[in-house]
């Protein structure tokens, strides 16, 4: 138990509704249509982890990263953007997708390991986005590095959009972090990153991450504006995004936001995280769970009602179902196209890696049968 209060975060943060889901602080202004967005689209984000990860186990898609418990950061962030804005998301940021309309046909076609190419051919893009998405970034805090740099971009051109992305806790302790948020202080650039702090970099739990007593501090030496909040609260992440937004588009320059959530789950599908964590820790974050939260708000407000909870899961479940068949019917893509277009020239180990990949398709032991002649 001692070991588990060493490591609970401070609760010093901003804050709009309590785990109860009663107000503690003023309610932003949000109307009705918005509020039921927000809800609908972090259920969405629920129930398509819960779709992809049994076709996960079924071999149908070979690794996930689900948000379950953070659905609240990228969905309260992502609300504050406009039409012609830019996100920069990691791998943990559905929410913020559905928010603006993602395909989910094509995001099920794209985890089952579908090419780019074949996904345009078969499920085609239908009109332009609101706001427009990169793809989902894996590399550690390169979309920071990206989005400060289309931010300035559109201030060279004098339009007023503006870029949001997404870091982790652990992404934090990266070079790009750093010099993306000290190069965006220095020329003012119209970039907001947000920082999904779930307390855990897969293993290593963010107290192990920094020294410092917050994350959303160390914004203060590159002089940038930062904010931290209670990330299992929809409605505090959406009112400091949107402050955040509204002073980047004014010209004011850039700013940080440190959202404290928690991964309910796994990293990803190849981790295992009962080696690392203990049933007190997540009994500590179960009851925080940011849906529960905003449904028992919505409820009381009025804006939903019993009735509804049950008929929006049932039409979103069939509209997931009905994307996953979609991907289905998508051809699947040849395994060696793995190996293109990610590199500028051909290495020894790509060569070998295709080689035995070559060899099993042929029936072969690619560990007991293949000799790598001819590579060179």
């Amino acid at each position: 138990m001692a070991q588990w209060t060493e490591r609970r975060p401070s609760e010093e943060f901003y804050r709009v509704l309590d785990p109860d889901g009663k107000p503690v602080n003023d309610v932003p202004d949000v109307d009705e249509s918005t509020l039921r967005r927000m809800y609908r689209t972090m259920v969405e984000s629920r129930l398509f982890d819960e779709k992809t990860l049994a076709m996960q186990r079924r071999g149908e898609v070979s690794i996930i990263a689900r948000t379950t418990g953070e659905e609240a950061v990228s969905c309260g962030s992502a609300a504050a953007l406009e039409a012609g804005d830019w996100c920069f998301p990691s791998y943990r940021q559905t929410p913020a997708a559905l928010y603006w309309g993602a395909d989910k046909a094509r995001a099920v076609a794209a985890l089952m390991g579908t090419e780019p190419e074949t996904i345009d051919e078969h499920l085609p893009l239908e009109g332009e986005p609101e706001v427009n998405f990169t793809p989902v970034y894996v590399p550690l805090a390169v979309n920071v590095t990206n989005a400060v740099g289309t931010a300035m971009t559109d201030r060279f051109r004098g339009t007023d959009g503006v870029s949001l992305s997404y870091i982790g806790d652990g992404s934090t302790s990266q070079g790009d972090f750093h010099e993306a948020l000290n190069f965006a202080g220095v020329f003012e650039a119209p970039a907001v990153t947000v920082c999904q702090n779930n307390q855990w970099a897969i293993s290593v739990p963010s107290h192990r991450q920094t020294a410092a007593e917050t994350i959303a501090q160390k914004a203060e030496a590159h002089g940038v504006p930062h904010e931290r909040v209670d990330g299992n609260d929809v409605l505090a992440v959406y009112e400091a995004s949107r402050e955040a937004v509204d002073r980047a588009r004014r010209g004011e320059g850039p700013s940080f936001i440190e959202a404290v959530t928690y991964r309910m789950v796994e990293h990803n599908t190849a981790d295992e995280e009962s080696v690392y964590r203990n049933e007190t820790e997540e009994e500590y974050w179960e009851d925080k769970d940011p849906i529960d939260r905003f449904e028992a708000y919505l409820l009381s407000e009025g804006v939903l009602a019993v009735d509804d909870l049950e008929e929006i899961r049932e039409e979103i479940r069939e509209e997931i179902q009905e994307a996953v068949d979609r991907a289905r019917e998508v051809p699947v893509s040849d395994p060696e196209e793995m190996f293109e277009h990610h590199l500028h020239e051909s290495t020894w180990k790509r060569d070998h890696q295709r080689a035995e990949l070559q060899a099993e398709r042929r029936g072969e032991n690619p560990f007991t049968d293949f000799t790598g002649e001819g590579l060179q």
